[in-house]
């Protein structure tokens, strides 16, 4: 197996895409009212679980109703549906940061269910642990062209609504793991950030747009040789988080991403602080 379609299969594991009005509920939801709202990380600090995605993609779902979360994993075909329903009244949506340019970001937020919830997650589904990779990641990151990286979401474009004559139809869904290189680095106060483009080889079979892109993963692989020569990815860690596509220009897209200190710090220092409390209330 190629290295890309390794990488891809284990970092699928770890996916979430996310759905308003995923759902038909009294009242009745319009198919065309079907959207994709973005795209999330399965992760856990400390025993707290979470999905870790943008916060301009929570701020598009709503407190009282319910989503849909689709549930890919390396298992599943191409084509994806909808798995679980939640009801946002027992979640508890987080914004960690959100700045005024949604271009330059900040733009970090965290989606936390109900134990009942995550109880339900399909066998396959793994939850990322950054308390394991925070000493590294800090304070000796691997070099960035002895990675590879891709990008991890679900792309709104290549999805189906739901058929309108179709009570039980929830539509379908598209992930999509796109091999990218890193073009640019930056910090800004608390937070970093990086640049990405698709690799060129796959332009032509690209999204017009990344949108439901947004909160997904930016995964890095670190490669390694084997004795005889032949290369392995052993180590794959979640970098960064996407919320921001430039567009096509000149034929190139690029997708901005929080880095690795905006997830192994300001993430995990709320994620470690919402473990406390628990503790604190028991």
């Amino acid at each position: 197996m190629p290295l890309t379609e390794e990488f891809c299969a284990d970092c699928t594991d770890f996916m979430v895409g996310i759905a308003k009005s995923a759902f038909r509920q009294s009242g009745g939801v319009k198919p065309e009212d079907v959207r994709l709202a973005g795209s999330g990380t399965l992760i856990t600090v400390g025993g707290v679980r979470a999905i870790l995605t943008a916060a301009h993609v929570l701020s598009n779902l709503p407190a009282d109703h319910i989503i849909g979360l689709i549930l890919p994993t390396r298992l599943d075909s191409k084509q994806l549906r909808p798995l679980l329903t939640i009801d946002m009244r027992t979640a508890r949506m987080i914004s960690i940061a959100k700045g005024a340019d949604h271009s330059l970001g900040p733009d970090l937020g965290l989606l936390l269910l109900a134990d009942f919830d995550w109880s339900r997650f399909p066998t396959g589904k793994t939850f990322f642990n950054l308390s394991k990779r925070r000493e590294m990641m800090l304070n000796n990151p691997h070099e960035i062209n002895r990675s590879v990286w891709g990008l991890c979401g679900t792309v709104d474009e290549w999805g189906q609504l739901p058929a309108a004559n179709d009570p039980s139809s929830h539509g379908t869904f598209h992930s999509i793991f796109m091999p990218t290189t890193v073009t640019g680095q930056r910090d800004d106060g608390e937070f970093d950030y990086f640049s990405v483009q698709a690799a060129d080889y796959l332009k032509s079979k690209l999204p017009k747009s990344f949108g439901g892109c947004s909160g997904g993963a930016l995964w890095e692989g670190v490669v390694y040789e084997r004795p005889d020569g032949s290369l392995e990815i052993r180590d794959k860690l979640l970098s960064g988080v996407a919320f921001y596509e430039s567009g096509w220009e000149d034929g190139r897209n690029t997708v901005t991403c929080h880095g690795r200190r905006s997830i192994y710090r300001n993430v995990m220092d709320e994620l470690s602080r919402l473990g406390q409390q628990r503790l604190d209330q028991e």
